[in-house]
């Protein structure tokens, strides 16, 4: 799609951004009806479809609304926003209502609540930019790109006491998304993703297989000790220290190097250890089952069985408006929110799923061409957490659904049913309309 503007004297209107998300906002809409059962006897009024055009309704007043705020004027109130977040967040783990296991919920009146997790994306996205706009050169330093990285994965850390696991994940993205564009050494941010990989890794690939295998090795036992992790992660944190007196007298870069590399494992091996103990044993077979279904058909992996069942039935046209067995049948749990992309392929087929990725793959662009053509580095930082935030539910969602990436329980932005999800993405277009809006403002 040709990206299509209209400038006025002072703003500029960004037409392919906005009809790009009213498609998918459309799209969801219907597949939610679709997924209903046709004999359900719900009132119409209570029918997951009619809620979320509520949703989307009451998204598109606050769309409206914030568009119509300079982002420079929010930018003065951005660490204001973050703060209220952070309160929301620990209001919610003091007071909050426990759904499916979480308490990630504040209920106002009966059947009505929000989950804060999902609004404090967009205050973690202003705050962090505003951080990083103050700091400029000086986030290359290793003291404030820390301080940078916990601002962003601070809530996370909240988060996860809910315990909302899907949910603290893409905080991660944002954050080291935001520090590249805000100037932050590249050495830095690998250094981070280094360290989240082992403290991930060593959790997931013991259990992986421990399922896989009859008799579990003794070395796996080992790993999955949480005292034999913390023994190993002491045993760098010692040759870390030892290097780095070394290097203070020698200031030889090979040494230092070296006590970076102890450092790394030393944190990463302190996290494994936690992720080990804090994670239930579900929740670490849902996020490897991926790479084998069939090592529990009718537990952790029958989720990801059933949605590679509903993508592949679709074919090349699909089968049409309810028309799927999957989906109608009852076969696909979660099917309006995590797995809403594999009712959309059973029904529209290859090619509608191709014209939908097609739809996000245009939303994306007209993101980047915000984020470079922005006028100023808050407004950059500000694209490029959005980016980050839409890029990394896009791709696990989908991705999820056809068995290539973990389930983690991220919902697809625009399409999945639920309010809090809906309304936080339709606010972050309206802080990318803004921005692209306020372009050639004077």
């Amino acid at each position: 799609m040709q990206n299509r503007t209209f400038v006025f004297p002072h703003y500029r209107i960004d037409f392919a951004l906005v009809i790009t998300f009213l498609i998918l906002l459309g799209f969801g809409v219907l597949t939610i009806y679709s997924a209903e059962n046709p004999g359900s006897t719900t009132k119409i009024m209570e029918r997951q479809f009619v809620k979320q055009i509520y949703w989307i309704s009451i998204g598109m007043i606050l769309f409206i609304l914030v568009g119509a705020i300079n982002y420079q004027k929010i930018e003065k109130y951005s660490i204001v926003v973050y703060v209220i977040i952070v309160l929301l967040l620990l209001l919610t783990l003091a007071i909050g209502t426990r759904v499916r296991g979480s308490k990630s919920w504040i209920s106002i009146t009966g059947s009505i609540g929000f989950q804060p997790s999902e609004f404090a994306k967009l205050g973690v996205i202003l705050g962090l930019a505003r951080y990083l706009e103050q700091k400029g050169a000086e986030i290359k330093s290793l003291t404030n790109f820390l301080l940078g990285l916990g601002i962003g994965l601070f809530p996370a850390g909240l988060i996860l006491l809910q315990p909302d696991f899907g949910t603290a994940l893409v905080y991660i993205p944002i954050t080291l998304v935001m520090l590249y564009f805000g100037g932050a050494r590249l050495s830095h941010i690998i250094s981070v993703l280094i360290i989240l990989g082992i403290s991930i890794v060593i959790p997931l690939l013991t259990t992986f297989i421990r399922l896989t295998n009859p008799t579990t090795p003794s070395f796996v036992l080992l790993l999955e000790d949480t005292k034999i992790i913390f023994i190993l992660s002491a045993v760098f944190g010692i040759l870390s220290f030892l290097t780095y007196i070394f290097y203070r007298i020698t200031r030889k870069e090979i040494i230092y190097r070296a006590t970076v590399i102890f450092l790394i494992f030393f944190v990463g091996l302190i996290l494994s250890a936690l992720f080990t103990k804090e994670l239930k044993p579900y929740q670490k077979e849902r996020l490897i089952v991926f790479l084998k279904p069939t090592i529990d058909p009718f537990g952790a992996g029958y989720n990801i069985i059933q949605s590679k069942i509903a993508v592949g039935s679709g074919g090349l046209f699909g089968k049409g408006l309810r028309g799927g067995t999957q989906s109608q049948l009852g076969f696909l749990p979660e099917k309006t929110t995590d797995f809403i992309f594999s009712i959309f392929a059973e029904e529209w087929g290859f090619v509608g799923s191709f014209f939908l990725i097609s739809i996000y793959g245009i939303f994306i662009y007209r993101n980047i061409m915000i984020l470079y053509n922005a006028r100023d580095a808050f407004a950059t930082l500000v694209a490029s957490g959005i980016l980050g935030m839409f890029l990394f539910h896009i791709i696990i969602n989908i991705g999820m659904t056809i068995g290539i990436m973990p389930i983690t329980g991220i919902p697809l932005p625009f399409m999945s049913y639920g309010g809090s999800f809906v309304i936080t993405s339709i606010i972050a277009t309206s802080l990318l309309f803004n921005i692209e809006m306020r372009r050639y403002l004077r």
